[in-house]
């Protein structure tokens, strides 16, 4: 069962208006009019929103554009880099989802550990105050990690939110974290440093050594990066320990995304976004 992410603190500043905005078109009867940039973050955004539509059975229209500004309902998914945080106007029939820095949780000391609450993982809570028992949402749970993963938050120091939903969504079930030695196709693209023949025998070898070899194992791996700028320790930390693995997938979240960022074309933008999204509501995964 899906942990419902409106409910946490996290979400505090947009749970109402998700929930009037969702009332609203399930009792409205009227197509809902989906707007992005052709972006992979758009496309992200905009994939759990259609699954929930689709459960629902309630009509809509995907543009990736900016759009007529006559079309109600609507929902509106602004550019990664803009963080005004989400709003409702026009009678509660026109949403715009944006990025907004809020608190993950209260330090020890009681400082403020702050971070993005990106659109994707907007979209996502949005998605499921629609349909809370959406089928196609369930098999894409996982994705709503990824928004924290095409940022920057990763590379300049540790995003609790990222953990938060993270933890959220292994306690339910809907992901795993593994060492990159238990991914069966690691995208090999995201690890310049390493030996593919190295990594080969060593996740051959991986279920018969102990805790402490495993350790050690993994830490030769990644010693030749250790020095480097970049990745960051929190990426090299979800590269190498902590892969994130949907249910049934062969290449864990971190490879998937590199993948699509690696053939993304602006100049296709639309293409590839409307490829990705149909994608996905069928598969769930690439």
């Amino acid at each position: 069962m899906m942990y419902d992410l409106l409910q946490d603190d996290l979400f505090v500043s947009v749970a109402d208006i998700f929930l009037q905005f969702s009332s609203h078109i399930k009792n409205s009867g009227k197509k809902i009019f989906l707007f992005a940039p052709p972006t992979l973050q758009g496309a992200l955004a905009l994939t759990p929103l259609e699954a929930a539509l689709l459960d629902e059975n309630i009509p809509y229209r995907r543009s990736f554009s900016e759009g007529d500004k006559t079309n109600f309902p609507r929902i509106n998914i602004l550019k990664k880099d803009i963080l005004l945080g989400s709003n409702l106007k026009n009678n509660n029939t026109h949403l715009t989802i944006s990025s907004k820095v809020v608190d993950g949780f209260t330090g020890a000391y009681g400082d403020r550990k702050q971070g993005p609450l990106n659109s994707i993982l907007q979209s996502h809570a949005l998605a499921q105050a629609i349909s809370p028992s959406s089928t196609r949402l369930k098999y894409l749970r996982p994705w709503a990690l990824s928004g924290s993963w095409i940022d920057d938050s990763l590379d300049n120091a540790y995003d609790p939110i990222f953990s938060k939903i993270k933890e959220i969504l292994v306690n339910e079930g809907s992901i795993k974290t593994v060492p990159i030695t238990e991914v069966k196709k690691p995208y090999m693209g995201n690890y310049s440093w390493i030996d593919e023949i190295d990594l080969t025998n060593l996740s051959i070898s991986w279920a018969d050594l102990d805790i402490e070899n495993k350790s050690v194992s993994i830490s030769n791996l990644v010693k030749p990066v250790l020095n480097k700028s970049l990745p960051s320790t929190a990426r090299i930390e979800e590269l190498v320990w902590n892969c994130i693995v949907g249910n049934g997938w062969q290449t864990d979240l971190a490879g998937q995304l590199s993948i699509l960022k690696k053939n993304w074309n602006l100049n296709d933008g639309r293409l590839h976004a409307n490829n990705l999204i149909e994608k996905l509501l069928i598969t769930g995964h690439l």
